[in-house]
C-alpha cells in the first residue's frame, strides 16, 4: 500500500478524521513516540499523479493549510510517496530527533510570502539593446523596494529569503505567529512605486526555511 506524506507534526496535534486528501483519500496520522505523522494511503500511487497534477497539488497543499492552522508542521513537498509504511516508519525513525528539534524551533513561527512584480519584465521590446536597459531599470526598482521592504519589517523579522521570479522577487518573512496582524498592517502603510505591483499571503508553513528530505 503506497503511502503519501503531507506534513510531520507534534505528537499531541489534533487528529484530522474528517480532512480528505489527495485523490479523495482519507488522510490519518501515523504517530511515532512525540511525532505524527499525516499521510494518505492507496493501493496504486499513480491516482495521485494523474494527468490533473495542478488539482492533486491543490488538495496536497489545502491538507498542509488545515493541519497548520492549528500546529506547527513540518511540510514536504508534493508527491512525498513511500512505497508502504514500513519504509515511512523507517524514515521517521531515522530522522526523529532532527525532526523533533526542527518542530520546537519553528513551533511560534510563520512564514508570509511577498510577490513584488514590475509588469516592464514581461513586455518584449523592438530590440536587445533596448530589452536589457528596460529590464535593467525595473529590476532595479524592485531591488530598491525589496531591500526598503525588508527594512521596514526588520522589527518583526526572524529570518528572511528571497529569490527572482520571471517578472520581479518572491520573498519569504519568518515571523511569529501573532505577529501576522502588525506584518500585514505594516505592509499595507507602506509606500509602493506606481510600476510595482504587490501582494502578500500567508501565513503559510515553513517550507522555504526548513528543507526535509
Amino acid at each position: 500500500m503506497a503511502i503519501l506524506l503531507y506534513c510531520i507534526a507534534k505528537g499531541d496535534a489534533p487528529a484530522t478524521d474528517s480532512l480528505t486528501g489527495v485523490a479523495g483519500d482519507s488522510v490519518v496520522r501515523v504517530e511515532l513516540e512525540s511525532l505524527a505523522a499525516f499521510t494518505s494511503s492507496n493501493t496504486d500511487k499513480s491516482n495521485w499523479l494523474r494527468p490533473q497534477l495542478q488539482t492533486s497539488a491543490l488538495e496536497f497543499h489545502r491538507v498542509l493549510s488545515e493541519v497548520f492552522k492549528s500546529t506547527a508542521i513540518i511540510p514536504f513537498r508534493f508527491p512525498t510517496v513511500f512505497d508502504n509504511e514500513e519504509q515511512l516508519m523507517q524514515r521517521l525513525q531515522e530522522r526523529a530527533t532532527e525532526y523533533a528539534a526542527l518542530l520546537e524551533k519553528f513551533r511560534e513561527l510563520v512564514q508570509m510570502e511577498i510577490r513584488v512584480t514590475n509588469a516592464k519584465l514581461r513586455v518584449p521590446s523592438e530590440s536587445g539593446t533596448q530589452y536589457l536597459k528596460v529590464r535593467q531599470t525595473a529590476t532595479a526598482i524592485i531591488e530598491k523596494f525589496a531591500a526598503e521592504l525588508r527594512a521596514t519589517l526588520s522589527a518583526l523579522l526572524q529570518d528572511w529569503r528571497q529569490r527572482s521570479s520571471k517578472d520581479g522577487i518572491r520573498a519569504f518573512a519568518l515571523i511569529n505567529r501573532n505577529q501576522v496582524v502588525d506584518f500585514r498592517t505594516m505592509l499595507r502603510n507602506m509606500p509602493i512605486p506606481r510600476e510595482l505591483s504587490v501582494r502578500a499571503s500567508g501565513p503559510w508553513p515553513v517550507g522555504e526555511f526548513i528543507e526535509p528530505s
